[in-house]
């Protein structure tokens, strides 16, 4: 089974990519993680005579190794794949799954309560328009 899950660094997304890799675990499977990054142009910083070129892809793909290292050391026999995603949250999370041939999105609850669910959500947006079965975790 290819799972896929965002991570963005935050507490709910860090819940739904922990369930992902249980689920991933449970069903000899394999996770794939992917953050995020929007169309920000790239950021040149100069320093001390040295020039520093920053890109959001490179944040993205820091913030989802550093989530798939925190999981490979849970799950040590688990297969996670992590990359960075251009888009929106739901984009990304669309795209990976095509591009993975995902069987399963795993996706957090967070802003699917309340007045927000009205408005929309990334996990209501990704239920609609999915390749495959979704999961919604409880993450709060």
């Amino acid at each position: 089974m290819k799972i896929v899950a965002g991570v963005d660094g935050s507490p709910t997304a860090g819940a739904a990519a922990l369930k992902a890799a249980r689920l991933a675990q449970g069903t000899g499977g394999v996770l794939h993680l992917v953050s995020a990054y929007g169309k920000l142009e790239e950021r040149v910083i100069e320093a001390e005579a040295q020039e520093l070129v920053l890109h959001p892809k490179d944040d993205a793909r820091r913030i989802a190794e550093a989530a798939a290292e925190q999981l490979r050391a849970q799950f040590p026999e688990l297969t996670v794949h992590a990359a960075p995603s251009a888009g929106k949250p739901a984009d990304a999370l669309l795209t990976a799954a095509d591009e993975v041939g995902a069987d399963l999105i795993v996706v957090g609850n967070k802003r699917v309560q309340g007045p927000t669910r009205i408005l929309g959500s990334i996990a209501t947006d990704v239920a609609h328009r999915a390749p495959c079965d979704v999961y919604v975790a409880h993450t709060h």
